[in-house]
């Protein structure tokens, strides 16, 4: 595959004055003043495609290369994983930035889905490399189309606010910081700045992207040409609620984690304490417990769970909730968590 290059002392088609990825990080590091008087590296999430291609881009213009690290996750789901890995070796090299190709190894238990698998083993190889260069920041590309996907997605599994509430613009994670300076770009722009000007600029396109066997790609293609139809600025409006849901979903937080200081003692949660509360309060603090201790509970397990709560005022003696690596019991006047041994 020939791809043209780009000199590193024209970093990004001069000929285009407006690049929007450029302007949005620009407009990103207002919000985000750290990001900016930072001296540490910043890392790159880089797949080769459109998105991260026109983010690479804009932060090449605004930071020079020295300071950019590009972090490509190889996890060898596709036949053309090496050949992507090559692609975005010679676009860094054109470019002189340093770039780093990360082998994974996706493993999906039966019952797993191979897409949300892919993705936490993307994100844990992007976070340890990038932490072990020494950066504070990973940026990734995720764009308004990716927003909108991820809210559908959420809608149609049935979640709540924080699920609603998509991918946050920027969240700390074991110490990094993960930023989205592209949310409010759409895909079409960012490609069409990369299609126009002397020298255009090759990217990867992503054939899962087109397979729909995925959800998330069908509605790309299927649901949100309707959704266009009936609302032309679907990408701010839905957006909007994705940043309400947000809102909500902190508030929410907040008043669990004051909830469950109260319900928490040395043994586990106290049973009489949790009882006090609301079933919606209730089932918010037993979500946000299971959490913090790395569990993952279904909406149907929190609701056996809380009404197993419920019923100890009555006497109960028997309570127990299994989850996939732990299981949740009564021990006297507290609930608490069994590690499972396997």
């Amino acid at each position: 595959m020939h791809l043209p290059t780009v000199p590193s002392s024209t970093p990004a088609a001069q000929s285009s004055p407006a690049l929007p990825a450029l302007a949005a990080l620009r407009s990103f590091l207002q919000r985000h003043a750290a990001l900016g008087a930072a001296a540490a590296p910043v890392a790159i999430a880089f797949s080769g495609g459109a998105d991260s291609t026109a983010l690479l881009q804009g932060a090449l213009q605004l930071w020079g290369p020295e300071r950019l690290r590009a972090l490509h996750v190889h996890h060898g789901l596709q036949s053309d994983a090496d050949a992507f890995a090559d692609h975005v070796r010679k676009r860094c090299a054109a470019w002189n930035v340093a770039c780093s190709v990360l082998p994974v190894q996706v493993r999906a238990q039966r019952g797993d889905s191979l897409e949300d698998r892919a993705r936490d083993a993307r994100y844990q190889a992007l976070g340890e490399a990038a932490r072990g260069l020494g950066c504070d920041w990973l940026l990734l590309g995720h764009q308004a189309d990716d927003q909108a996907e991820s809210l559908l997605l959420a809608l149609l599994r049935g979640a709540g606010p924080k699920g609603l509430a998509a991918m946050p613009e920027a969240a700390q994670r074991d110490g990094l910081w993960l930023g989205r300076p592209l949310l409010a770009c759409s895909a079409d722009e960012l490609r069409r700045s990369l299609d126009v000007g002397v020298q255009p600029l090759p990217y990867l396109r992503d054939p899962m992207n087109q397979d729909p066997a995925f959800r998330r790609s069908r509605i790309r293609h299927e649901l949100l040409p309707i959704i266009a139809r009936l609302e032309p600025g679907w990408r701010s409006t839905l957006g909007r609620s994705a940043a309400l849901c947000a809102q909500a979903a902190t508030s929410l937080e907040e008043t669990a984690a004051q909830d469950l200081a109260r319900c928490t003692s040395e043994e586990g949660l106290r049973l009489d304490t949790l009882r006090e509360l609301s079933d919606a309060r209730l089932s918010e603090v037993l979500r946000l417990w299971l959490l913090r201790a790395g569990l993952r509970s279904s909406h149907g397990q929190i609701d056996n769970l809380r009404q197993q709560v419920r019923a100890t005022a009555n006497g109960a003696m028997d309570l127990q909730v299994r989850l996939r690596s732990a299981t949740l019991e009564r021990r006297g006047v507290s609930l608490v968590r069994v590690v499972s041994a396997d």
